[in-house]
């Protein structure tokens, strides 16, 4: 390999593995009743002074959300439910399931150790002279806000819940709230089976 091309070679290498460092991919994950026939369910309302106010009781998170946020995260869910084939019951009172969210955010720290590739020059009489490549690491901390969003399902009879999904990404402040809010929803219902089977 060409000498004067190496560093130029290991800058590219060392931005390529920054980037994919520094990459937020948003994490999902779903837990459910083993008991429960997801099959069953054809309708959904959401959770109100009516049905369910006992099972949700004390279960608000601290996190604030502005209503506009609230609106745009019904508004996904109701429109990814009837995507399945799930129809939002009127009255609330005739669903066959009863739909809540949650929100909440958590302060985190990130670790980074990052290599730097060093050469050094070592004289070798006269005007001989030959170089080595070797590498050190600097370390950086860096605070970050975690937001998690979680989808609950539950029995509008037994008032038990049988399917939770959640997501949860390390936030920006150059995160557009629509963007995230529409792919949370997205990701966590792509695991809830279609009122359509198959």
């Amino acid at each position: 390999m060409d000498s004067q091309n190496k560093p130029l070679l290991c800058a590219a290498f060392l931005v390529a593995v920054w980037t994919l460092s520094c990459a937020s991919p948003m994490k999902t994950g779903f837990d459910m009743d083993p008991a429960a026939d997801l099959s069953h369910y054809k309708t959904f309302a959401w959770v109100g002074p009516g049905p369910l106010t006992k099972a949700k009781s004390g279960m608000n998170t601290p996190s604030f959300i502005s209503p506009f946020d609230d609106q745009r995260i019904r508004s996904s869910v109701n429109r990814t439910l009837e995507n399945l084939g799930y129809w939002l019951a009127v009255p609330p009172e005739a669903a066959d399931m009863v739909v809540a969210y949650s929100v909440g955010s958590e302060e985190k720290v990130r670790v980074y150790q990052s290599p730097e590739m060093v050469t050094s020059v070592y004289p070798y009489g006269g005007r001989y002279r030959y170089g080595g490549w070797h590498s050190t690491s600097s370390v950086s901390v860096q605070q970050y806000k975690e937001g998690t969003l979680s989808i609950e399902l539950y029995d509008r009879k037994t008032e038990q819940a049988v399917w939770i999904g959640w997501a949860s990404k390390r936030l920006s402040r150059s995160d557009d709230s629509r963007t995230v809010i529409s792919e949370a929803v997205s990701k966590i219902l792509q695991a809830f089976p279609s009122a359509r089977g198959g």
